[in-house]
């Protein structure tokens, strides 16, 4: 699972970028008599889909709010999820 959208390289010019969930983690907080906090940290990375190289400014890390105990592999899809409803990745596609 991975999504595509253009990125603008160092010269100005455009390139079709694949962008990737590299790791995902989660976070479980619940003080005595209080609700819990569950929350993910997922780091993205994107390659130039034509060359295959690493574009090392394309990553960035990214979290989210969890609603309930989901199970390890749903963070996943839920982190493509989430990036897609950011403004920077609005143009996004599966791929």
């Amino acid at each position: 699972m991975a999504l595509k959208k253009t990125f603008e390289n160092q010269d100005g010019s455009t390139s079709d970028g694949y962008y990737r969930v590299r790791e995902v983690h989660s976070q479980y907080e619940k003080e005595k008599g209080t609700s819990m906090d569950l929350g993910a940290t997922f780091n993205v990375e994107v390659y130039d889909n034509d060359t295959g190289e690493r574009i090392p400014k394309g990553v960035g890390v990214y979290s989210l709010t969890l609603p309930d105990m989901e199970p390890v592999q749903n963070l996943i899809v839920r982190a493509y999820e989430h990036l897609k409803t950011l403004p920077e990745f609005s143009e996004a596609t599966d791929c």
